[in-house]
């Protein structure tokens, strides 16, 4: 019986040393960053998309009306939200996940609504940057999330700053 408990013993000592190592704070961290970045960029893609074609609608009701003012400062803001479409992709291209963490987000950023663009395959972030990330301490992963984050932030006040003034020419309508 001795033998049996000291077998045992000898067994849970050995599933414990076993289990998985514990996780640092800083790629705790660049987890919950990469979340934040997987649900911000998804919401501002979607509001950018929506406001292009807000704006393709509000200029052909502006040329409707014969009012070229209005059709002259809607394309200025449709212009500024296309190049901002563009840095949200160039900035995409570049998000790379945890190593070790599988993609669970949607890479389909359909562009339905009359407003194509054409990638090459997959665009929501390139798996195989995945890769350089191998290697990297946890803190450098961190930064990484981190610097994508702060990128993507100054795109969402880009877009609310030409939303601002897109509702302020709406109003003074």
């Amino acid at each position: 019986m001795k033998r049996f408990i000291g077998i045992a013993a000898v067994f849970c000592c050995m599933a414990i040393g076993c289990g998985e190592p514990v996780e640092s704070e800083s790629l705790k961290e660049a987890r919950e960053l990469h979340g934040q970045l997987t649900l911000i960029s998804g919401e501002l893609h979607e509001a950018i998309q929506a406001s292009l074609v807000h704006i393709e609608e509000e200029i052909e009701a502006s040329i409707s009306n014969e009012d070229s003012t209005s059709v002259n400062q809607l394309a200025r803001l449709g212009s500024e939200l296309g190049e901002l479409d563009v840095r949200f992709h160039d900035w995409e291209s570049t998000v790379v996940g945890i190593p070790g963490d599988a993609c669970d987000h949607d890479h389909d950023h359909a562009h339905e609504s009359g407003h194509e663009h054409v990638h090459d395959g997959d665009h929501a972030h390139n798996h195989a940057n995945e890769l350089s990330l191998d290697g990297m301490s946890d803190e450098e992963i961190r930064e990484i999330q981190a610097a994508l984050l702060a990128e993507l932030q100054m795109l969402q006040v880009a877009y609310d700053d030409v939303r601002t003034e897109l509702n302020t020419d709406e109003a003074t309508e």
